[in-house]
């Protein structure tokens, strides 16, 4: 046989080998994949199978060479024709799924619409400073009027940009503003109250914008009704899973224009959910949920503290659950808590639950999640939290546990989740297979009163929680 086709035979076992490996070294280095493998079980069979696979192949390879040596003739006769098979697929899967996953994050698709989006702290007067955010497909240098009351501020980007964020800081509560990018439609928006009245807000989570099976007309819907000014919502928090694959910019594309209607006119916070980070997604969760032109006064892009006057408002990063938090995020949130008077209201948001019912689905058991439950269960005991919102589980839930009342709504148009095989001992009220529901919050100085509502904003379940 020509030494050719031998160095051929033996180029593809070894382009085979390498790029499998630097698929697995590339996906398992990427943020949330620990979490990703200890959760999806259907994943982690994917990877074990293609870690097999990659190992296999040069060890196959090697067998051949020597189960050839030993024939009669003494002679090595390459290539084994399923060897060869193997090195090709080999090279294929890793090469599609590198191609897939790895430029996406690097590519955009087009421009992203206007939000306003709270920033981490508290303003000059007790309620948060805000961001006027938007992304464009080519560098564009723009210019923001924004203002109250006849009176307008003009500031200018200071060079070429794709990604935009202009701080409005300074606000006034309870006040009506307007702002407009250069020289166009006035959009009007109304802060927070002051202290010692009413603060009411809307809570959402897994909308999963880019799935086929979500409901995204539903979720529009829900959008209109927290945007009625007749219902007269005053901020909107938005708990992860936004899309459905993070490294897909089409999918943020998707997301961002349907949110804005809502989003641009109503102080809005996002946090980060477990699909927003796949493979890549991070960096375009923060480019375009928190931008680096955006102030951070305590926490970071990934965790804040907002203050509505005495509302606290803690916004974690846990996305399929504690891998995500870390040593800096722990020490960040014992502070925060230990800061905070006992008298005010202390509200946590998070992606991932921590008491809910469920069921076992995907090789994982999606209820009652120890970890989380073990690690942050006892400072919001500690500290005196009294509210803990989150999503992730596809449901609605009310639980109760040592004097701290959580509530799952991840019900903003995602896929529902299977009927629960498992109650939560701390469960008070469960709706399940909910395609489409989100929760309304109205707090005053002695009481915290829950609604859950459609998208047609029907009353499923009311509590009202006393101080």
């Amino acid at each position: 046989m020509p030494a050719w086709k031998k160095f051929t035979w033996l180029a593809l076992v070894a382009a085979g080998t390498l790029l499998l490996l630097t698929f697995l070294i590339w996906a398992l280095c990427q943020y949330g994949t620990a979490g990703l493998l200890e959760v999806t079980g259907p994943i982690r069979i994917i990877f074990i199978v293609l870690a097999c696979y990659a190992v296999a192949l040069p060890l196959l390879a090697i067998l051949d060479i020597y189960i050839a040596s030993r024939r009669p003739s003494g002679k090595i006769r390459l290539p084994s024709t399923y060897i060869l098979v193997l090195a090709v697929i080999a090279i294929i899967i890793p090469a599609l799924l590198l191609g897939w996953l790895v430029p996406a994050p690097s590519q955009r698709v087009g421009d992203k619409a206007v939000q306003l989006l709270m920033a981490d702290g508290s303003g000059k007067y007790g309620i948060p400073d805000m961001a006027v955010t938007f992304w464009t497909g080519t560098p564009s240098q723009n210019t923001l009027k924004w203002g109250a009351g006849g009176t307008s501020v003009s500031i200018r980007e200071e060079k070429l940009s794709r990604q935009h964020a202009f701080m409005l800081r300074g606000l006034q509560p309870a006040t009506a503003y307007s702002y407009n990018l250069n020289d166009g439609k006035d959009v009007p928006f109304t802060t927070p109250p002051g202290k010692g009245q009413p603060l009411h807000f809307a809570v959402g989570s897994d909308p999963h914008f880019g799935a086929a099976t979500a409901r995204h007309d539903l979720t529009g819907k829900m959008l209109q009704q927290i945007s009625d000014p007749a219902h007269g919502y005053q901020m909107f928090f938005l708990l992860g899973d936004v899309v459905e694959l993070g490294f897909d910019d089409s999918h943020w594309q998707q997301a961002i224009q349907a949110l804005s209607a809502t989003t641009s006119t109503m102080p809005t916070r996002p946090l980060i959910g477990n699909h927003d980070t796949l493979f890549g997604g991070l960096n375009l969760d923060q480019e375009y949920m928190y931008p680096q032109q955006m102030d951070v006064k305590s926490g970071s892009n990934r965790w804040q503290r907002i203050d509505v006057n005495d509302v606290h408002f803690l916004m974690l990063d846990l996305e399929w659950g504690t891998q995500s938090y870390s040593a800096e995020q722990a020490s960040w949130l014992e502070k925060q808590l230990s800061l905070i008077p006992r008298e005010d209201w202390c509200i946590v948001m998070s992606h991932c639950y921590y008491y809910s019912s469920g069921g076992y689905w995907g090789l994982y058991d999606w209820y009652d999640d120890k970890e989380m439950i073990n690690r942050l269960a006892p400072l919001f005991e500690k500290y005196g939290v009294d509210l803990v919102f989150s999503g992730h589980n596809h449901l609605l839930e009310l639980l109760q546990k040592n004097n701290v009342t959580y509530a799952i709504c991840g019900a903003f148009g995602g896929l529902p989740d299977p009927e629960r095989s498992y109650v939560s001992p701390a469960s008070m009220w469960y709706l399940g297979s909910c395609t489409a529901a989100f929760l309304d919050v109205t707090l005053t100085a002695d009481n915290a009163t829950l609604t859950f509502r459609d998208p047609g904003y029907n009353q499923l379940k009311t509590l009202t929680v006393a101080r």
